[in-house]
């Protein structure tokens, strides 16, 4: 009997042991961005230099390497994308790279998503191949990273630094169809007493994105449901916009006078008045 309680002891003991969450060499690591409406997500592990010849030596020249540590890089995308100009879908993806000794790489992206290391690879679960350009940096980035850069609301780029070493991936994410249907949904949705400010953030989008006719149309709509000193502030933006720098002006100074009524009615000052001043000043 006691050396059975021994053995059951012994085997939680076991079982705990293989349980616990340690500390890894190449620590988890996750970034993520928003381009326009979609959600892009990277997720690695960052192995470190620590001393070692990284290119042609501990990752070979020639062959297929996992773009990371541990299990394979996973890269998400909620929507459809552009990499490099080349079409991809929305979903999860391994990421894997096949480093050349003074030419372009091969970048990977396969639809297996369960892969530890590069060794069952199969590439007929393809989905995207690219030939990049690696980049010789001066930050010699001792532990690999993934990190987005230069982004706007259809673009950005996605980089990944290591040893000396940057690749670089220009993602797209065009919003304009999914913003048209989003605002057609808002308007569908609204109260009555809310839809003129759905009208009037669909109509600042629209200035934002030289939408200039479907602005104008929108805060038109805006302003017959609710004078605002914002939504007038917006309709002289997108008639600035269009060329008629006279009307700006008139919805602008529009914009001043229900501002600072409002702000006088709570016992405040119109804070924007200045800022309005600016762009008529411009107009003029």
């Amino acid at each position: 009997m006691k050396r059975l309680i021994t053995l059951t002891i012994a085997g939680l003991i076991s079982i705990g042991t293989f349980a616990q969450d340690l500390p890894k060499p190449s620590p988890a690591a996750k970034v993520e961005q928003r381009v326009g409406l979609t959600d892009i997500t990277v997720t690695y592990s960052r192995p470190g230099v620590k001393g070692r010849t990284i290119w042609g030596d501990l990752v070979p020249y020639g062959e297929v390497w996992r773009a990371g540590a541990n299990k394979a890089t996973l890269f998400s995308t909620n929507s459809d994308i552009k990499v490099n100009g080349q079409d991809l879908v929305a979903g999860d993806y391994s990421i894997f790279m096949i480093p050349e000794n003074g030419g372009d790489w091969a970048v990977i992206f396969n639809n297996e998503t369960e892969l530890w290391g590069a060794g069952n690879l199969n590439r007929e679960e393809d989905a995207l191949n690219l030939e990049v350009s690696p980049e010789m940096i001066e930050n010699n980035t001792e532990r690999l990273e993934y990190h987005f850069t230069d982004v706007n609301m259809k673009a950005a780029e996605l980089c990944m630094d290591w040893a000396g070493m940057r690749i670089t991936l220009m993602i797209e994410a065009d919003p304009m169809e999914q913003a048209m249907k989003n605002i057609t949904t808002a308007l569908e949705e609204a109260e009555e007493g809310d839809k003129w400010k759905v009208y009037r953030t669909a109509a600042s989008f629209a200035e934002d994105n030289n939408m200039t006719a479907e602005g104008l149309e929108w805060i038109k709509e805006s302003v017959s449901l609710m004078e605002n000193w914002y939504s007038y502030w917006v309709y002289a933006g997108l008639l600035a916009q269009n060329g008629e720098n006279q009307e700006a002006i008139k919805k602008a100074e529009k914009a001043i006078e229900i501002g600072k009524k409002d702000a006088e009615a709570n016992g405040d000052t119109f804070s924007y008045e200045d800022r309005i001043l600016a762009d008529i000043e411009g107009w003029k």
